[in-house]
Protein backbone atom coordinates (compact mmCIF):
# COMPACT_ATOMS: atom_id res chain seq x y z
CA UNK A 1 0.00 0.00 0.00
CA UNK A 2 2.68 2.48 0.85
CA UNK A 3 4.47 1.48 -2.20
CA UNK A 4 1.22 2.92 -4.23
CA UNK A 5 0.53 6.10 -2.13
CA UNK A 6 4.99 6.42 -2.98
CA UNK A 7 4.22 5.72 -6.82
CA UNK A 8 1.15 8.35 -7.08
CA UNK A 9 2.66 11.08 -4.50
CA UNK A 10 6.02 10.73 -7.43
CA UNK A 11 3.22 10.98 -10.36
CA UNK A 12 1.77 14.28 -9.14
CA UNK A 13 5.34 15.51 -8.82
CA UNK A 14 6.56 14.55 -11.81
CA UNK A 15 3.54 15.93 -13.47
CA UNK A 16 3.89 19.77 -11.90
CA UNK A 17 7.46 19.75 -13.40
CA UNK A 18 6.26 18.94 -16.45
CA UNK A 19 3.22 21.21 -16.76
CA UNK A 20 5.32 24.30 -14.88
CA UNK A 21 8.32 23.51 -17.62
CA UNK A 22 6.33 23.71 -19.93
CA UNK A 23 4.60 26.90 -19.34
CA UNK A 24 8.39 28.40 -18.66
CA UNK A 25 9.62 27.64 -22.00
CA UNK A 26 6.30 29.35 -23.79
CA UNK A 27 6.66 32.75 -21.51
CA UNK A 28 10.35 32.54 -22.64
CA UNK A 29 9.69 32.31 -26.43
CA UNK A 30 10.31 34.33 -28.73
CA UNK A 31 6.77 35.97 -30.60
CA UNK A 32 6.46 35.00 -33.66
CA UNK A 33 6.47 37.88 -36.73
CA UNK A 34 3.87 36.51 -38.45
CA UNK A 35 1.57 36.78 -35.87
CA UNK A 36 2.05 40.35 -35.25
CA UNK A 37 -0.05 43.42 -36.24
CA UNK A 38 0.01 44.92 -39.47
CA UNK A 39 -0.36 48.41 -39.87
CA UNK A 40 -0.65 51.30 -42.00
CA UNK A 41 0.39 54.76 -40.18
CA UNK A 42 1.41 58.24 -41.18
CA UNK A 43 4.99 59.62 -41.35
CA UNK A 44 5.77 63.17 -42.20
CA UNK A 45 8.50 64.76 -44.36
CA UNK A 46 9.51 68.10 -43.69
CA UNK A 47 8.92 68.90 -47.60
CA UNK A 48 5.55 66.55 -48.61
CA UNK A 49 3.63 66.37 -44.80
CA UNK A 50 2.35 63.47 -44.31
CA UNK A 51 2.03 59.87 -46.27
CA UNK A 52 1.38 56.64 -45.71
CA UNK A 53 3.91 53.89 -44.32
CA UNK A 54 3.59 50.08 -43.31
CA UNK A 55 4.16 49.27 -39.85
CA UNK A 56 8.32 49.70 -40.70
CA UNK A 57 7.97 52.85 -42.24
CA UNK A 58 8.12 51.90 -46.03
CA UNK A 59 6.18 54.60 -47.84
CA UNK A 60 3.25 53.91 -50.44
CA UNK A 61 2.80 55.47 -53.64
CA UNK A 62 -0.48 56.46 -56.04
CA UNK A 63 0.05 55.95 -60.16
CA UNK A 64 -1.73 58.25 -62.15
CA UNK A 65 -2.67 55.96 -64.57
CA UNK A 66 -4.70 53.91 -62.08
CA UNK A 67 -7.47 57.02 -61.91
CA UNK A 68 -10.43 54.47 -63.05
CA UNK A 69 -9.67 52.90 -59.71
CA UNK A 70 -7.88 49.76 -61.55
CA UNK A 71 -4.08 48.84 -61.57
CA UNK A 72 -2.32 50.19 -64.87
CA UNK A 73 0.55 48.73 -63.57
CA UNK A 74 1.82 45.51 -65.20
CA UNK A 75 4.58 42.96 -66.19
CA UNK A 76 8.11 44.82 -65.33
CA UNK A 77 6.03 47.89 -63.35
CA UNK A 78 5.80 45.39 -61.02
CA UNK A 79 9.49 44.60 -60.48
CA UNK A 80 9.95 47.91 -60.12
CA UNK A 81 6.95 49.07 -58.19
CA UNK A 82 5.75 46.18 -55.93
CA UNK A 83 1.80 45.74 -55.69
CA UNK A 84 0.49 46.02 -52.38
CA UNK A 85 -1.99 43.47 -50.79
CA UNK A 86 -3.12 42.47 -47.31
CA UNK A 87 -6.60 41.17 -46.39
CA UNK A 88 -6.42 42.58 -42.37
CA UNK A 89 -4.69 45.27 -41.30
CA UNK A 90 -5.25 48.36 -38.38
CA UNK A 91 -4.60 51.66 -39.21
CA UNK A 92 -2.50 54.62 -37.61
CA UNK A 93 -4.11 57.84 -35.95
CA UNK A 94 -4.99 60.71 -38.57
CA UNK A 95 -6.40 57.81 -41.06
CA UNK A 96 -9.66 56.10 -41.48
CA UNK A 97 -10.36 52.26 -42.15
CA UNK A 98 -12.97 52.96 -44.86
CA UNK A 99 -10.74 54.72 -47.17
CA UNK A 100 -9.07 51.56 -47.65
CA UNK A 101 -10.53 48.77 -50.30
CA UNK A 102 -9.54 45.87 -52.33
CA UNK A 103 -9.53 45.35 -56.31
CA UNK A 104 -8.98 41.83 -58.51
CA UNK A 105 -6.01 42.69 -60.68
CA UNK A 106 -6.12 42.05 -64.21
CA UNK A 107 -3.44 39.24 -63.31
CA UNK A 108 -5.88 37.76 -61.17
CA UNK A 109 -4.20 38.99 -57.73
CA UNK A 110 -5.12 41.56 -54.92
CA UNK A 111 -4.21 44.93 -54.02
CA UNK A 112 -5.06 47.06 -51.61
CA UNK A 113 -6.64 50.77 -52.43
CA UNK A 114 -7.28 53.55 -50.17
CA UNK A 115 -9.31 56.46 -51.52
CA UNK A 116 -9.72 54.37 -54.91
CA UNK A 117 -5.90 54.50 -55.56
CA UNK A 118 -4.07 51.09 -55.74
CA UNK A 119 -1.46 51.11 -53.25
CA UNK A 120 2.34 50.36 -54.44
CA UNK A 121 6.02 50.35 -52.93
CA UNK A 122 9.07 51.78 -54.47
CA UNK A 123 11.64 49.22 -55.05
CA UNK A 124 14.33 52.20 -54.78
CA UNK A 125 13.37 52.87 -51.35
CA UNK A 126 15.56 50.72 -49.38
CA UNK A 127 14.87 51.38 -45.54
CA UNK A 128 12.37 53.31 -43.58
CA UNK A 129 11.38 56.89 -44.20
CA UNK A 130 12.89 57.03 -48.06
CA UNK A 131 10.61 58.81 -50.62
CA UNK A 132 12.62 58.04 -53.16
CA UNK A 133 9.98 57.24 -55.99
CA UNK A 134 8.30 60.49 -55.55
CA UNK A 135 7.28 62.13 -58.88
CA UNK A 136 9.25 59.74 -60.93
CA UNK A 137 7.80 60.19 -64.92
CA UNK A 138 5.48 62.59 -63.07
CA UNK A 139 3.09 59.78 -62.67
CA UNK A 140 3.99 58.15 -59.35
CA UNK A 141 3.38 60.03 -56.19
CA UNK A 142 3.75 59.04 -52.43
CA UNK A 143 0.50 58.37 -51.12
CA UNK A 144 -1.06 61.13 -49.18
CA UNK A 145 -3.98 61.65 -46.84
CA UNK A 146 -4.64 65.02 -47.29
CA UNK A 147 -4.18 65.80 -51.39
CA UNK A 148 -6.79 68.36 -52.71
CA UNK A 149 -5.73 67.76 -56.26
CA UNK A 150 -3.82 64.93 -57.61
CA UNK A 151 -2.83 63.64 -61.41
CA UNK A 152 -4.75 61.48 -63.74
CA UNK A 153 -2.95 60.14 -67.48
CA UNK A 154 -4.75 58.17 -69.49
CA UNK A 155 -6.42 58.63 -73.21
CA UNK A 156 -9.10 61.17 -73.25
CA UNK A 157 -11.16 60.07 -76.74
CA UNK A 158 -12.36 63.77 -77.03
CA UNK A 159 -8.52 65.69 -76.86
CA UNK A 160 -6.44 62.55 -78.84
CA UNK A 161 -5.08 59.40 -78.89
CA UNK A 162 -2.21 59.25 -77.16
CA UNK A 163 -2.38 59.38 -72.67
CA UNK A 164 -2.34 63.30 -71.52
CA UNK A 165 -2.31 64.26 -67.96
CA UNK A 166 -5.09 66.61 -66.21
CA UNK A 167 -6.38 67.44 -63.24
CA UNK A 168 -8.86 65.13 -61.01
CA UNK A 169 -9.66 65.89 -57.11
CA UNK A 170 -8.64 62.98 -54.42
CA UNK A 171 -10.87 60.52 -55.63
CA UNK A 172 -10.00 60.83 -59.07
CA UNK A 173 -13.17 62.89 -60.19
CA UNK A 174 -12.19 64.64 -63.87
CA UNK A 175 -11.83 68.31 -63.35
CA UNK A 176 -12.67 70.84 -66.25
CA UNK A 177 -12.22 74.80 -67.75
CA UNK A 178 -14.62 76.96 -69.77
CA UNK A 179 -13.57 78.53 -72.52
CA UNK A 180 -15.93 81.05 -72.18
CA UNK A 181 -14.31 82.38 -68.27
CA UNK A 182 -12.40 85.23 -68.26
CA UNK A 183 -8.82 85.09 -66.54
CA UNK A 184 -9.84 84.74 -62.89
CA UNK A 185 -12.93 85.08 -63.69
CA UNK A 186 -16.49 82.39 -63.50
CA UNK A 187 -19.36 82.85 -66.29
CA UNK A 188 -20.52 79.79 -65.14
CA UNK A 189 -24.02 80.80 -63.01
CA UNK A 190 -27.38 79.29 -62.36
CA UNK A 191 -28.17 76.74 -64.25
CA UNK A 192 -25.07 76.02 -65.51
CA UNK A 193 -23.42 75.07 -61.65
CA UNK A 194 -25.97 72.44 -61.67
CA UNK A 195 -24.38 70.72 -64.52
CA UNK A 196 -20.70 72.05 -64.00
CA UNK A 197 -20.08 72.25 -60.04
CA UNK A 198 -17.68 74.97 -59.27
CA UNK A 199 -14.45 73.12 -57.18
CA UNK A 200 -14.79 74.74 -54.06
CA UNK A 201 -11.63 73.42 -51.96
CA UNK A 202 -9.66 76.39 -51.52
CA UNK A 203 -7.92 76.14 -48.61
CA UNK A 204 -4.74 74.34 -47.61
CA UNK A 205 -4.24 73.18 -51.20
CA UNK A 206 -2.56 70.03 -50.95
CA UNK A 207 -0.84 69.15 -54.17
CA UNK A 208 2.03 66.51 -55.87
CA UNK A 209 5.41 67.55 -55.84
CA UNK A 210 5.14 68.18 -59.56
CA UNK A 211 2.69 70.64 -59.71
CA UNK A 212 3.51 74.48 -59.01
CA UNK A 213 1.57 75.71 -56.04
CA UNK A 214 1.84 79.42 -56.70
CA UNK A 215 -0.05 78.41 -59.71
CA UNK A 216 -3.61 77.90 -58.19
CA UNK A 217 -5.28 80.50 -56.59
CA UNK A 218 -8.72 81.06 -54.72
CA UNK A 219 -11.08 83.59 -56.73
CA UNK A 220 -14.67 84.82 -55.01
CA UNK A 221 -17.43 83.90 -57.28
CA UNK A 222 -20.22 86.38 -57.90
CA UNK A 223 -22.85 83.90 -56.07
CA UNK A 224 -20.65 84.66 -53.04
CA UNK A 225 -18.94 81.16 -52.99
CA UNK A 226 -14.91 80.82 -53.93
CA UNK A 227 -13.29 78.77 -56.50
CA UNK A 228 -10.15 77.06 -57.30
CA UNK A 229 -8.39 78.51 -60.32
CA UNK A 230 -5.19 77.24 -62.42
CA UNK A 231 -3.02 79.41 -64.29
CA UNK A 232 -6.68 81.50 -63.95
CA UNK A 233 -8.90 79.03 -65.21
CA UNK A 234 -11.66 78.32 -63.14
CA UNK A 235 -11.91 74.76 -62.53
CA UNK A 236 -15.00 72.68 -62.89
CA UNK A 237 -16.90 68.91 -62.35
CA UNK A 238 -19.01 67.54 -64.50
CA UNK A 239 -21.85 66.07 -63.01
CA UNK A 240 -22.90 63.41 -65.62
CA UNK A 241 -19.38 62.30 -64.88
CA UNK A 242 -21.07 58.82 -62.78
CA UNK A 243 -17.76 57.67 -61.18
CA UNK A 244 -13.71 58.64 -61.25
CA UNK A 245 -12.02 58.73 -64.01
CA UNK A 246 -14.46 59.40 -66.25
CA UNK A 247 -13.99 62.14 -68.80
CA UNK A 248 -17.31 62.99 -70.62
CA UNK A 249 -17.22 66.38 -69.88
CA UNK A 250 -14.59 66.53 -72.69
CA UNK A 251 -16.50 66.31 -75.41
CA UNK A 252 -19.01 69.17 -74.73
CA UNK A 253 -18.39 72.18 -76.40
CA UNK A 254 -16.56 75.05 -75.19
CA UNK A 255 -15.90 72.89 -72.26
CA UNK A 256 -12.13 71.38 -72.13
CA UNK A 257 -10.59 68.64 -69.71
CA UNK A 258 -8.19 70.42 -66.88
CA UNK A 259 -5.01 69.15 -69.41
CA UNK A 260 -1.45 70.39 -68.18
CA UNK A 261 0.85 72.09 -70.56
CA UNK A 262 3.61 70.08 -72.09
Amino acid sequence: MKSLKTLSVLFTMFSLLFLFSACSEEDDATPDPADATLQIELANDSNLGSYLVNQDGRAFYFFSRDVDGTSACEGGCLDTWPAYYQADFEVGSGLDQSDFGTITRADGEMQTTYKGWPLYYYSGDTGANQINGEGIGQVWFVAKPDYTLMLATQVVEAVGSDPISYLVDAEGNSLYYFENDENNVSVCTDGCLDAWPAFNEVANVVLPSTLNQGAFAAIDRTDGGQQLTYAGRPIYFFAQDAQRGDTNGAAVPAWTISQLPG
